[in-house]
């Protein structure tokens, strides 16, 4: 979300008080079209024409820009390119003297793809800890939450890993409601604001994976690790 906190408090009343942009913070996938339109609230006394927009501090061409009333200036932008950061891109709105009027974010990305490389391992069989991978290029550009998926294959519903490596990302240690002798599903589910996707479940024994990466997703992505 766009953020007015590093304007002076004079600017940030100014600011929120007398413009706004639609749309607000919207989510986008990439190579796609966006029309934004600034309107700014008659008694400032500025007309549209005398505004101008700036997309990450860059000023926009004024070739973009149309007029759709005395009061509201849009912009066109064509062609979206993923955003820089995954705290999105800040599309500006600005009176004559450069003065921030309004802002709104553009999360711009892809949805995820099938989380691929689904191994795991164990080294007691009182635990359990699956790493996977990113589908396709693995970027997203916008955030996208993991989650690993686990249930006995005839048993349980199904239940979240909630033991997530801070230093590894795409892994997680399952710790509780393990048992030897059963055969358990295993899968991760990946999704962000533009869509949702899952892995090839994984089947596996726990006595079958000690000391070893094995299981049967993605076989052909992931050769047997000598831990």
């Amino acid at each position: 979300m766009f953020s007015f906190h590093n304007l002076s408090p004079e600017r940030q009343h100014l600011s929120t008080h007398v413009a706004s942009i639609y749309p607000q913070d919207p989510v986008l996938r990439m190579g796609s079209n966006l029309t934004a339109s600034c309107w700014v609230h008659p008694d400032l006394g500025v007309h549209a024409s005398s505004l101008f927009w700036t997309l990450n501090g860059q000023p926009l061409a004024s070739s973009l820009y149309k007029v759709l009333s005395p009061n509201n200036l849009s912009v066109m932008l064509v062609g979206l390119n993923a955003s820089r950061q995954k705290s999105g891109d800040n599309l500006v709105c600005h009176n004559h003297k450069g003065h921030i009027l309004a802002g709104s974010c553009l999360y711009v990305g892809m949805p995820p793809q099938k989380p691929v490389a689904l191994s795991c391992w164990s080294r007691n069989t009182k635990d359990l800890t699956c790493s996977w991978a990113p589908g396709g290029k693995g970027e997203t550009n916008i955030n996208t939450h993991y989650t690993l998926k686990y249930k006995r294959r005839w048993y349980d519903e199904e239940k979240k890993c909630e033991d997530y490596s801070v230093g590894q990302p795409y892994s997680c240690r399952i710790t509780r409601d393990l048992y030897l002798f059963t055969p358990y599903e295993i899968w991760v589910e990946a999704s962000n604001q533009l869509g949702w996707a899952v892995s090839d479940v994984l089947t596996l024994d726990i006595l079958d994976v000690g000391e070893l990466r094995l299981g049967t997703a993605n076989n052909k992505d992931m050769p047997d690790l000598q831990r």
